[in-house]
């Protein structure tokens, strides 16, 4: 034996000890880890507490995980992050509930959260946890789900709906178990398809012409969908394999596209910038305006540049600009005489005479 140590604190539980860089962390009874170094025995250090209520009484995962040079814990009230050099909290990481009746679990502040007591898989800088608590009643809480986690700041970097439960991870792929409806998913990032079209006539100079295309998901699990923004990616996944609706639990919320880039190549070996459009989310495609601005042939080229979520691609069409039409001259009209005056004249003329004529028969009478 190298030493024992023996210390006034309770230890929460065994599966809640881990040993790295030299030291041992063991999470007490009072919500804070205490480690010694591993050579000598002597304490090393005694970390902040975790928050009140939950995990302040250890309300949490038996598990624990050591990557990055943090020591991560998960609770009924978040995830936490402790530097093992000091045992300082780095990062604490919460999931508030959609609303106040969702869960009965709550942070320090009041705020309605959704509990953590499950253990995490940590890979490419990434934390990847689930919504649990110790003894799960079904249906299960709504609003549950897998969690990824950046594993250096703490924030979310995307949730799915269903609290799957992560397991292999490789090549950038994670697989995750859902018990909900007994399949296995496999998340990551997937191939997309670029389209694009010009009008397929020769158009005169001068004329605008429309260009239209696609840019579509080719994922083996929802090939020909459209591509969508990171932003809207939960909602477009769970839309599509977790029967949820398309507008989110709450119905407010919007599917956005993705960027794609024009430019036309000249005749010439000249390149124009079209300019950037975004695809209609729900249905992958995508329209710009366009005038060419000289008689010849163009390419079109329409590229995606791929994202975290997606591979990039790219397409080409073409365009044909033929002279402008020929300047219609409109013969100048001639204009006739106005005879106005001369009428009004001649009338006048024919009314005096009359009213003469009918001035000298009465004075004959």
């Amino acid at each position: 034996m190298l030493w024992n140590i023996t210390v006034e604190d309770t230890t929460y539980s065994p599966m809640c000890s881990i040993a790295d860089h030299g030291k041992v962390a063991v999470l007490m009874m009072g919500g804070y880890y205490m480690a010694w170094d591993l050579a000598t025995g002597n304490l090393a250090w005694k970390g902040d507490p975790m928050d009140y209520p939950w995990s302040r009484a250890a309300f949490g995962a038996y598990s624990i995980q050591s990557a990055y040079g943090m020591v991560f814990r998960q609770g009924y009230d978040g995830v936490y992050a402790f530097n093992w050099t000091n045992g300082k909290r780095v990062w604490k990481y919460e999931a508030p509930a959609a609303s106040m009746y969702e869960s009965p679990y709550t942070d320090e502040n009041g705020t309605t959260v959704y509990s953590f007591n499950t253990g995490a898989t940590i890979a490419d800088g990434k934390m990847f946890t689930y919504n649990t608590e110790h003894t799960e009643s079904w249906p299960l809480t709504r609003g549950w789900g897998l969690h990824c986690i950046n594993i250096t700041t703490g924030e979310l970097v995307w949730k799915i709906e269903n609290p799957m439960s992560p397991g292999g991870i490789a090549d950038g792929y994670l697989t995750a178990a859902d018990s909900r409806d007994g399949h296995m998913y496999v998340f990551g990032k997937g191939k997309s398809a670029t389209t694009v079209t010009a009008p397929d006539v020769v158009v005169p100079k001068g004329t605008g012409v429309v260009i239209k295309g696609t840019v579509l998901d080719q994922s083996p699990a929802q090939p020909g969908t459209p591509c969508v923004s990171a932003a809207s990616m939960s909602l477009q996944m769970e839309h599509l394999h977790l029967q949820m609706p398309e507008g989110g639990v709450w119905k407010n919320e919007t599917i956005t596209g993705v960027p794609v880039t024009l430019a036309a190549i000249g005749s010439d070996g000249s390149v124009i910038d079209i300019g950037t459009v975004t695809t209609n989310g729900y249905y992958g495609t995508f329209n710009k305006e366009w005038t060419p601005p000289a008689e010849g042939s163009y390419e079109i080229i329409a590229s995606f540049a791929g994202d975290a979520s997606y591979g990039s691609s790219v397409a080409s069409t073409a365009v044909s600009v033929g002279p402008a039409p020929a300047e219609i001259t409109i013969p100048e009209q001639v204009t006739p005489p106005d005879y106005t005056m001369t009428i009004i004249g001649t009338g006048v003329a024919v009314i005096i005479a009359v009213a003469i004529a009918v001035v000298l028969l009465y004075r004959k009478k």
